[in-house]
């Protein structure tokens, strides 16, 4: 029981990440917030709210009115918020830049990287009074390395990081983490809009698609393991870093949290020229 009794809020409840994620915290003993924008969360996350351990708020994260209402309906339900696990997100538009709708390229950075601005910015001042808290973005293919014909969503999730980066050096000191996860390709909505777009991703899209479909694609329950770590004290100290589900040897940083935060793994650098 990792996490009983901390009272978390997850953004993006619906999802496939998002409700993997909350049905682990649940189990670890979290009294959980479940926002979704217009599906509702499983239907075997629902008992959790009878018996009040969960609350569930319907929320737009583009919208700085809503998320300042949720952050107080969830402070005046259970007094607190110890943790912010933000699954929200959009592919935005697929294909060439030239030719993409401009307001579905600026729908989505507003989504990916003011959304998460939004929420992290209506937690910060409880867990700054209360001298803790975790924060828990989410990024994805395209933010450490180029991806062509994604601009919107790769622009947005390197955004991310680096803010993440950023408000991580901001908040030394204050008993507050905030890192983001690369989850891997997990079987989700943007599976299906990789599909339907076909040849407007690419040729590398295509491939990644193809590899996908054989393997199946990686199990949510290993993101919502990570967010599990970097939700409770074990990851204390632990902040400002991109941290892979897949590929990254998390489970093992036990111990190690002050090493790595003297390097710079889990950051995006740039590469000199020689």
């Amino acid at each position: 029981m990792e996490l009983a009794n901390r009272v978390c809020l997850i953004a993006g409840a619906s999802g496939a990440i998002g409700s993997a994620i909350a049905t682990r915290f649940l189990r670890e003993g979290a009294k959980v917030v479940l926002t979704y924008f217009s599906q509702k969360p499983p239907l075997n996350l629902q008992r959790y709210i009878e018996e009040s351990r969960a609350l569930e708020l319907a929320l737009d994260v583009t919208s700085w009115e809503q998320i300042q209402a949720a952050v107080k309906t969830v402070i005046a339900e259970f007094g607190r918020i110890d943790a912010l696990v933000n699954c929200t997100g959009m592919l935005g538009p697929i294909g060439p830049t030239a030719q993409v709708s401009c307001e579905e390229w600026v729908r989505a950075i507003d989504t990916n990287l003011v959304g998460s601005f939004y929420l992290t910015r209506a937690v910060l001042p409880s867990m700054m009074a209360q001298s803790s808290g975790k924060i828990i973005h989410f990024s994805g293919g395209g933010a450490a390395y180029a991806r062509p014909f994604f601009t919107a969503y790769s622009a947005s999730k390197a955004a991310l990081v680096r803010f993440t980066e950023s408000l991580a050096e901001e908040l030394r000191e204050t008993g507050i983490d905030i890192n983001t996860i690369a989850p891997g390709p997990v079987y989700s909505r943007m599976w299906e809009q990789l599909r339907e777009a076909g040849m407007k991703g690419g040729a590398g899209s295509l491939q990644e698609l193809r590899k996908m479909e054989e393997t199946g694609g990686v199990p949510p329950d290993r993101a919502a393991d990570l967010a599990v770590f970097l939700a409770s004290a074990r990851s204390n100290g632990l902040s400002g870093r991109l941290i892979s589900a897949v590929y990254d040897n998390w489970a093992g940083l036990d111990g190690r949290v002050q090493d790595v935060m003297k390097s710079e793994a889990g950051t995006l650098r740039r590469v000199p020229l020689v």
